[in-house]
């Protein structure tokens, strides 16, 4: 009986057997009875929960990811011709310098979190705001009032070539093939707002701005704040930049460097086409539809040149030339009038044909690649949505001037934010500002002050995820603007 339980009385373990009715087979290995498990808590029950708050004495930041972006702006020297150019505005020593004035405000831009001017005062009470700034003094709410209210129109015109240069200094690091401008408007929406001095009704039927733009590759080149009643080519705005920048591009590019700028219709003007000849220019613009069209527009599809495909669009055009009757005679342009259908060639209801314009010829563009341009007019006009999410399109003030120098510095401050996003973070060129701000602005650190400097400590995992210290040592490399 014993030999079967060897096992058990080596080990000290004697084992009662109870009364079996069935004889046990040959070879049966006896196992230990199961122990009884004591009876656990839920998951949740057993997490760790906080069940008690305090206060640290460290300075800590949510807004860690600023700081290459300080870095940057400080190379730019950006601030200082700021201050150059509104020395006027100091009428005294006392108070806040405008060099770190001005940074603050464009590291506000950055930011993003809020657009309202007493958000000022609520900073300077945040210790790791003003560490990440390097600022011996914050804004305030009232001394930013007294800045904005000193500007006049020389003082905001003056800004205008300090955003010629940010865009040089993007155009000379990408140093493209040819250089394809964008001409357009757009609305800063103030409907509802209270009584401002440039509110007016704009063509989208709101009451707001109606600054003027010429963008290349998702940067503004130059800007013109105006009223929001004032047309596309108010004053020949337009003209003058084309006449301003061109000259610019060519010193830095080559005088051989194709230029082609890109307009919708409300830049359908004779002033306009004759100055992109004048500079020896390109011009794609959309045409407006006139009486003398409906020969086009009662042409068989059998009779079009070509057909257009691309993605689910179909076009059929028709190319002719075009000139109007107060034109002279050497002002006779390329066109093509464009049908959309549907895949079977029926007219596709909700959608009007439409003309454009241009001044290239067959030889160097194909009617192909003259819609391809027009169609991308659309890519182009994101950069509105996007100057729009990085700073308010409400602008904070009562006064005209004021306004106008809060939109002026948030679009050198949204230029800026381009080149840093591209060249320095890595980000791809056509993200959003909420992506940045989200993804590398929104990062927890630490600041310590340690040995008469500041270090700035986040977690490994972001430090890896990021490639924080990549960007940290590419953003201390200065990045300098073209002197004009």
């Amino acid at each position: 009986m014993y030999k079967s339980f060897t096992g058990w009385v080596k080990s000290g373990v004697w084992v009662k057997l109870a009364s079996t009715k069935k004889p046990q087979p040959k070879n049966h290995v006896l196992t230990m009875p199961k122990k009884i498990k004591k009876t656990r808590k839920s998951k949740k029950e057993c997490r760790r929960k906080i069940k008690k708050i305090g206060i640290t004495t460290n300075c800590l930041s949510s807004q860690a990811g600023l700081a290459p972006f300080v870095n940057f702006i400080n190379g730019t020297g950006i601030c200082d011709e700021l201050a150059q150019v509104f020395k006027d505005l100091r009428k005294s020593k006392k108070g806040i310098e405008l060099e770190e004035a001005f940074l603050q405000l464009v590291l506000f831009f950055a930011d993003g979190r809020e657009s309202s001017l007493n958000t000022f005062d609520t900073l300077k009470e945040n210790e790791a705001w003003q560490k990440l700034l390097g600022c011996e003094v914050a804004l305030g709410t009232a001394a930013l009032k007294r800045i904005l209210h000193k500007a006049y129109t020389v003082d905001v015109e003056m800004i205008r070539p300090l955003i010629r240069r940010v865009f040089l200094s993007a155009l000379k690091a990408k140093n493209p093939n040819k250089v394809i401008l964008f001409l357009d408007s757009s609305v800063y929406d103030n409907d509802g707002a209270k009584c401002r001095a440039g509110v007016k009704c704009t063509y989208k039927k709101k009451e707001g701005y109606h600054p003027i733009n010429l963008i290349w590759d998702g940067m503004y080149i130059d800007t013109y704040f105006q009223s929001g009643h004032c047309s596309t080519n108010h004053d020949g705005v337009a003209i003058e930049m084309l006449q301003e920048i061109v000259p610019m591009i060519r010193e830095n590019l080559g005088e051989d460097i194709q230029v082609i700028v890109r307009m919708d219709g409300g830049y359908y003007d004779q002033k306009i086409f004759a100055a992109c000849d004048a500079l020896k220019i390109n011009f794609i613009c959309a045409g407006k539809r006139y009486s003398d069209h409906k020969i086009h527009a009662n042409t068989k599809l059998e009779n079009f040149d070509g057909v257009y495909r691309k993605k689910a669009c179909t076009w059929h055009y028709l190319t002719f030339q075009e000139r109007r009757k107060s034109w002279p005679k050497e002002m006779a342009y390329r066109a093509l009038f464009l049908r959309p259908t549907e895949e079977n060639g029926e007219a596709l209801l909700g959608l009007e044909s439409r003309i454009i314009l241009t001044n290239l010829d067959v030889k160097s563009c194909s009617d192909q690649e003259i819609i391809d341009y027009d169609h991308s007019r659309g890519a182009d006009e994101l950069t509105h949505r996007a100057a729009k999410y990085f700073a308010s399109e409400r602008m904070p003030c009562l006064d005209f001037h004021a306004n106008s120098l809060w939109y002026s510095m948030g679009i050198v401050s949204f230029n800026l934010f381009q080149i840093f996003k591209r060249n320095i973070a890595g980000f791809s060129w056509n993200c959003y500002p909420t992506t940045v701000r989200r993804k590398l602005f929104d990062l927890a650190g630490k600041i310590i002050n340690k040995g008469r400097s500041l270090t700035l400590k986040i977690t490994p995992w972001k430090m890896r995820e990021l490639k924080f210290d990549q960007i940290w040592e590419k953003s201390l490399t200065p990045w300098v603007l073209p002197v004009l």
